[in-house]
């Protein structure tokens, strides 16, 4: 039989990794389409459309890293392995698009990338508050 358990700190750092990693590709892809040019004269426009998308999920992680290095309760357990997969799958689901948001421009029949960032918010919006929402319920998931 599977092991269906996995320790909740080792979990967490998992999924933070994950998110920094993501991010941190996210930003620098970025970097480099502002600097050459892609946004034209909308650069804050598109800076404004990435950071609403991961800050908050972000600031939830590193929140909660923080209260548990400043807290007294050192117990080590387990939680069930379907609450770390549900997180992670979606974080991975929810961070390709974004980065497939910056990158399938070209594929598109000359639509200015800003148009595209800005007509996701159809689908992203909606998806970062379930996304968010599990990410809060499973970061603050107590034995």
């Amino acid at each position: 039989m599977t092991n269906t358990k996995i320790e909740f700190s080792a979990a967490k750092k998992k999924i933070a990794v994950l998110w920094f990693i993501f991010v941190g590709c996210i930003f620098v892809l970025m970097f480099i389409q502002t600097m050459t040019g892609k946004y034209e004269d909308k650069d804050t426009e598109a800076w404004g459309w990435l950071f609403p998308s991961v800050i908050p999920t972000l600031s939830l992680i590193l929140s909660v890293f923080l209260f548990d290095i400043q807290s007294e309760d050192s117990k080590v357990f387990n939680i069930d392995r379907f609450y770390f997969r549900l997180v992670f799958f979606l974080s991975i689901f929810y961070l390709s698009v974004i980065l497939l948001i910056l990158l399938i421009q070209p594929l598109l029949n000359d639509q200015p990338l800003i148009s595209l960032m800005k007509n996701s918010s159809i689908y992203l919006g909606p998806f970062q508050g379930v996304i968010s929402g599990a990410m809060g319920l499973f970061f603050i998931k107590k034995k």
